[in-house]
């Protein structure tokens, strides 16, 4: 009888590694399926770190960042971090979500989720933007670092050396997928952990003074700059309400062209330019419309500046005749500009006046302007608001229809319902 020795089953050597591949990836799906994944668009719980040292499902909040106030990692930091985030694997790099709120900063956020400004910037891309809205929604990336698409030429080494983070980093990171000496396809998306990018100058200005972690969200309808003028109605010839400041909150109630109607607090109700306003253009499709406004109130400006030579009415120099205008003299190439908004009747050479503009501006009132250097800045049809430039000074007339220049001057014309009047009636 031969001695008694337990049975064992033989496993051939080459099936070794199999069981133990199998094996890891058991465990891996067991430990990834007890992960809890938070509620979309809320911040995870600030609990303390130590608490969940000993955790393996956890990825400590220090061992997930590249804070931005820090030096860059190591090579060798920063693929024991890649190590440690690249398990922890599922569909996304991004794990979590924020919607912002008015008053927020950048960096406060990035900190709530252990990642840095520049981080949400770049992944977010906020390039394309030129304001943090409430309410908007930002994706955040289970570690610091910037998103890439691969180009021509591209390979995991030279996109490793582009962003100074080495090449093995990138395929640690298992939501990358990527193998050994893969040909990269262009187009294709990589998360680069550890990576930094440089924000340009004037993009930053559109969100901060200082760098982009100070960034702070904008309510819907806030002031976008400081010396924003409040109208009271929709247009540049509407009397100022007020001045308002940047980031001031306004509350839009309603539209027309390119205005807003808003309400506030202190100034009351108002009119901006959308464009002034933090108001995304869907937004403000959906504000009521207002078909139509009352006329803004008439603005008159001086026509041009220089010497008054001859006032309205009769007069004996050079001759004894009723002068029906304001001449007003200075050198030859002075600005002539609108006295008030109306739209273009003529422009051209004038019967009597040479070059002049012809203006009308409703409810029967004219002006004209004449003796000009040139042929004029406008053409008939055309709309100007009080200030426009419509021509030149100069000293040209036509003998042929009666007129005549002494000098370099503007001839200044109003007339109601045909009839000339004293324009120092209206001018201010």
């Amino acid at each position: 009888m031969g001695t008694n020795v337990p049975y064992r089953m033989a496993i051939p050597s080459e099936w070794g590694g199999h069981v133990l591949t199998i094996a890891l990836v058991l465990v891996a799906v067991v430990a990834s399926s007890s992960l809890g994944t938070l509620p979309r668009g809320q911040p995870p719980a600030m609990s303390d770190p130590r608490s969940s040292r000993d955790d393996p499902r956890v990825i400590p909040r220090e061992l997930a960042s590249v804070p931005l106030a820090l030096p860059a990692l190591s090579a060798d930091s920063l693929l024991d971090e890649a190590r440690i985030v690249g398990p922890y694997r599922d569909s996304t790099v991004y794990t979590e979500f924020h919607t912002l709120v008015a008053g927020e900063r950048l960096g406060d956020i990035a900190a709530m989720y252990g990642v840095t400004a520049d981080t949400l910037f770049w992944t977010n891309d906020l390039v394309e933007r030129d304001a943090l809205v409430e309410g908007t929604e930002l994706r955040i990336p289970r570690i610091a670092g910037i998103p890439y698409t691969v180009v021509e030429g591209d390979t995991i080494d030279s996109i490793g050396e582009q962003f100074n983070v080495p090449a093995e980093a990138l395929m640690l990171f298992e939501q990358n997928g990527l193998e050994a000496d893969e040909t990269l396809v262009p187009g294709r998306q990589l998360f680069i952990p550890g990576a930094r990018k440089s924000i340009p100058d004037d993009v930053l200005s559109r969100f901060s003074d200082l760098q982009i972690a100070d960034a702070v969200v904008m309510a819907v309808g806030s002031v976008r700059e400081s010396q924003t003028i409040l109208r009271t109605g929709p247009g540049r010839d509407y009397p100022l309400v007020g001045v308002l400041d940047a980031a001031r909150r306004l509350r839009p109630v309603a539209r027309h062209a390119d205005w807003a109607k808003v309400e506030d607090d202190r100034l009351g109700t108002g009119w901006v330019r959308a464009d002034l306003l933090v108001l995304s253009d869907d937004a403000f499709r959906l504000l009521p419309v207002i078909a139509s406004v009352p006329p803004p109130p008439p603005i008159w400006v001086w026509p041009s500046y220089g010497t008054i030579t001859s006032l309205f009415g009769w007069r004996s120099t050079p001759f004894r005749s009723f002068h029906n205008g304001l001449d007003i003299a200075n050198r030859a190439g002075t600005a002539i500009v609108a006295a008030r908004a109306g739209r273009v009747t003529e422009a051209g050479w004038c019967s009597g006046y040479g070059y002049c503009v012809r203006l009308s501006h409703g409810d029967g009132m004219s002006t004209i302007y004449g003796h000009l250097l040139r042929k004029p800045n406008v053409g008939v049809g055309e709309s100007v608001i009080a200030g426009d430039l419509i021509g030149l000074m100069g000293s040209t007339y036509d003998a042929a229809g009666g007129g005549y220049s002494t000098g370099v001057h503007l001839h200044f014309t109003v007339t109601v319902n045909g009839q000339a009047v004293d324009p120092l009636r209206y001018l201010p």
